[in-house]
């Protein structure tokens, strides 16, 4: 194979600059998801004026024909249980654990009522701050799912790991194998580019929409500009058909493939 001329070089650079790039706004968006469903099961979770430990003890005391304060059910003794088998999950957690299970019961039992206590002071600080909760959590994480998802197969196609039929070696004789691959490489770059066009005019009809009307452009209940939360399509369409471009080029010319990581000088 022919060795790769001076300005494929830059292109590997710059590639790899853009490589890195995503894979920092993959990296952000995953914390980031992560990070909002947190506070917004625990915010959902533990805002309920009936808990589901308070409701299960008020069915079995109904069922033994007793009848307590529900209010009482639902406050102290709901908070009590709730504390109660949160110690009993950072005990096992403490003895089971590789890293602790050497530990004295003394040490455990300090170590399970810290983790307990660092838990409730959790709860408590987001119930303070956060009162109503994060009602867009679940329209932000779809939005951070389609975002990975989509950077994330423009990685995949960086790393040369996306979905490929590996038949070429096994039915074209070597002379041919050169210009098959190739020549699937450049039908795939076709594809991938028809999918880029299709999804820069949506992100173009999306933002008329927005510039017309911002609430109807808006996706609800946030305040974020759809065209700007679907700009990860046309974008991530445009580097795949880029990347796969790019190495049907250099099949079809013979040249030798980048090196690993694509990092030379």
């Amino acid at each position: 194979m022919r060795p790769r001329p001076a300005w494929m070089r830059s292109v590997d650079r710059l590639d790899r600059a853009v490589y890195r790039a995503e894979q920092a706004l993959c990296g952000g968006l995953f914390v980031a998801m992560v990070l909002v469903m947190g506070l917004y099961v625990v915010h959902r979770v533990f805002s309920r004026e009936q808990g589901r430990l308070s409701t299960a003890v008020l069915k079995i005391a109904a069922a033994l024909g007793h009848a307590p304060d529900h209010a009482f059910v639902h406050g102290p003794v709901s908070l009590g249980l709730n504390l109660a088998l949160g110690f009993a999950l950072a005990v096992l957690a403490m003895r089971t654990s590789a890293a602790t299970r050497g530990l004295p019961w003394s040490r455990a039992l300090a170590g399970a009522a810290g983790l307990v206590a660092s838990g409730a002071a959790a709860v408590w600080l987001v119930l303070t701050l956060l009162p109503n909760g994060l009602v867009w959590g679940p329209s932000g994480a779809l939005v951070g799912m389609l975002w990975t998802g989509f950077v994330g197969a423009s990685l995949a196609t960086y790393e040369k790991k996306h979905l490929a039929l590996e038949l070429a070696d096994k039915l074209w004789p070597a002379p041919a194998q050169r210009w098959v691959k190739g020549g699937a490489l450049v039908l795939t770059t076709g594809l991938c580019a028809l999918l880029a066009a299709l999804a820069w005019v949506s992100l173009r009809d999306h933002f008329g929409t927005w510039l017309g009307d911002p609430e109807a452009g808006t996706l609800q209940p946030t305040v974020w500009p759809r065209w700007v939360l679907l700009l990860a399509l046309p974008v991530s369409w445009t580097m795949i058909s880029l990347r796969f471009l790019g190495e049907g080029a250099r099949v079809l010319a013979g040249i030798e493939p980048p090196p690993a990581g694509h990092d030379e000088a």
